[in-house]
């Protein structure tokens, strides 16, 4: 079969873009010659087909683009098929279940952010230490990332989606229990952070692979349940940890001679309640993924493990329940692209290897390190995730001190200006953070504007978010404060809405995972350090955590201006 002849097997122009959208679907041959019956759909998404090369004009367009391998031509036979089923049942289900993910990753940063100042009351902790907690929650982060995101290539989607919630919600739970022991406290969040840490890029990869291609935006919208879990923690808060706590400026007991006043673990259980509610809520979103959702492997990560026939057996899964016609795809479909490849090899299928054994998880667990090499095979996809890396990097940096110390900031200024209480700061959380619904709405319609798409979205939101913490350098008032602290939220949402969902539709699914946890884990370490530097200018300067929090977003913003590929118009394997 000629090159162009395989194009079109797969749907494609000799360009690289669809046939026009009018034209008859292609007929197949199966593998002894004869036809199939029915024909199978292509998708009204092209097909980018390039040279893999990189120069100026394509990376500032974003219109790089590498050869079509043999696994990517079979993954647009897939891309079809769910093309077809269209944003069914099915589907909304995993919006809904992986939106839980997101709401978790900030209801819980919230949650324990809120509550960080009476836990340091009630366990003496001095200023110094007080960034420990958060480093200790990024740490646990980085390590969810990157093992979680090698592991939902090696043992798949499926398990990967489910064990994060329920090592979430085992540890939330006991974050309640120690008593004056700021140490286990920091450790145990370390431990639920692990969990924690793997929902971002485990929810959008499996999020990205059963949406139809012409709906990939719905994933950036997958965002606006960040800030209904930063409002629903905040209000969590205001309902238990500013209520049922020890007054402003009561010592710890562990620091005031007996019998003085002092604030004890019974005038201070506000904290944890808060941390119990956020865990039992943990612990019901575990139960729906796991015993009421019937969740399918991943048909473009069973196609990558070489398990093609499991493949199309999940698509008439998935049109069982849309109650959709059953696919017309068939394993003599790939074995004919694999036949008309001249250049096939299996570098991106990995073959299933037998029954998954712990021992069998854990070999390939250490095997994946050197098979990440995949991922740089050529200067295309290095350059793509090292600009990742860096705009992961300023971001996590930016949104941590900004997470940290803004509310401190504000809390701060309100208990010694006397004008409002510790429970009034509270409810301005709530003020700031329930806008932030702006910022996933604002991500779902730029990212679909021919003039901006992901790039440019990614550069303008990083930009403004960057712009309001330098502004917040310049106010005084309650208001002023609540307002840009609002507008920054906004702009820190609508960047991340934009790259949490842009940046696994830049790698294959064999490496999607992968990929996906390594930027998380590098901007992760980004935040381990961030609480660190900000604590020094905690007592002396507020300009200066400002200004270090800019700077990192601003960073990012500059990167993402050399972003090669802009997935707007283009299918994603």
């Amino acid at each position: 079969m000629s090159k162009i002849e395989a194009n079109k097997t797969l749907g494609v122009a000799n360009e690289g873009s669809l046939a026009p959208s009018g034209a008859a679907p292609p007929t197949y041959q199966n593998a002894v010659g004869q036809e199939e019956k029915g024909t199978l759909h292509h998708s009204e998404v092209p097909v980018m087909d390039g040279r893999g090369d990189l120069n100026i004009a394509d990376i500032l367009k974003g219109s790089a683009a590498n050869p079509l391998s043999t696994f990517e031509k079979k993954a647009a036979l897939i891309n079809a098929e769910l093309d077809l089923f269209g944003f069914g049942r099915y589907q909304w289900c995993i919006w809904m279940l992986c939106g839980f993910g997101y709401f978790l990753d900030l209801a819980w940063a919230q949650g324990v952010g809120l509550a960080a100042s009476a836990i340091y009351q009630e366990m003496g902790v001095p200023a110094d230490k007080q960034g420990v907690i958060f480093s200790c929650a990024n740490a646990g982060l980085a390590v969810g990332a990157l093992g979680f995101g090698l592991l939902v290539d090696i043992i798949g989607r499926k398990w990967a989606f489910n064990l994060t919630c329920l090592i979430c919600s085992i540890f939330g739970l006991l974050l309640a229990a120690p008593k004056y022991n700021y140490a286990a406290i920091c450790g145990i969040y370390f431990l639920a952070s692990i969990g924690l840490g793997g929902n971002i890029p485990i929810d959008a990869t499996i999020a990205l692979e059963f949406v139809p291609q012409n709906r990939r935006f719905l994933v950036a919208l997958l965002s606006l349940w960040q800030p209904v879990g930063v409002v629903f923690a905040s209000g969590i808060a205001y309902a238990t940890a500013a209520k049922y706590r020890c007054a402003p400026g009561l010592d710890s007991c562990h620091n005031v001679a007996e019998g003085a006043a002092c604030c004890s673990v019974s005038s201070n259980m506000g904290w944890r309640y808060n941390s119990i509610v956020l865990g039992g809520v943990t612990l019901v979103i575990f139960f729906l993924r796991y015993f009421v959702f019937n969740f399918h492997e991943s048909p473009k990560f069973l196609l990558a493990r070489g398990r093609e026939a499991e493949a199309i057996e999940v698509l008439h899964k998935i049109a069982k329940f849309n109650k959709a016609p059953a696919p017309t795809l068939t394993v003599a479909h790939f074995a004919e692209i694999d036949a008309a490849s001249s250049t096939y090899s299996n570098d991106t299928a990995v073959q299933a290897g037998g029954k998954l054994t712990p021992a069998v998880v854990i070999k390939r667990f250490f095997r994946s390190f050197r098979g990440l090499k995949g991922l740089f095979l050529n200067k295309l996809q290095l350059f793509t995730f090292c600009l990742l890396a860096v705009a992961y990097m300023g971001d996590y940096w930016s949104f941590n001190l900004a997470g940290s110390f803004l509310p401190l900031i504000l809390l701060r200024n309100n208990v010694s200006s006397g004008q409002e209480t510790v429970t009034d700061t509270y409810r301005q959380y709530i003020y700031i953070y329930l806008p932030g619904i702006l910022g996933a709405v604002l991500a779902l319609f730029s990212i679909q504007l021919p003039l901006l798409g992901r790039k440019w979205s990614l550069v303008f939101s990083a930009v403004c978010q960057g712009l309001a913490m330098a502004m917040y350098t310049q106010v005084k008032t309650t208001a002023g404060y609540v307002g840009l602290n609002a507008f920054e939220y906004i702009m820190q949402t609508y960047f991340n809405a934009v790259l949490y969902a842009s940046a696994p539709e830049l790698f294959d699914t064999a490496y999607r995972g992968s990929a996906s946890g390594m930027l998380s884990c590098l901007g992760r370490i980004a935040g381990i350090v961030a609480p660190i530097a900000g604590q020094k200018l905690l007592a002396t300067s507020y300009s200066g955590i400002l200004w270090l929090g800019a700077g990192g977003i601003w960073l990012s913003a500059l990167t993402m201006v050399f972003l090669p590929v802009e997935m707007r118009n283009r299918q994603m394997f």
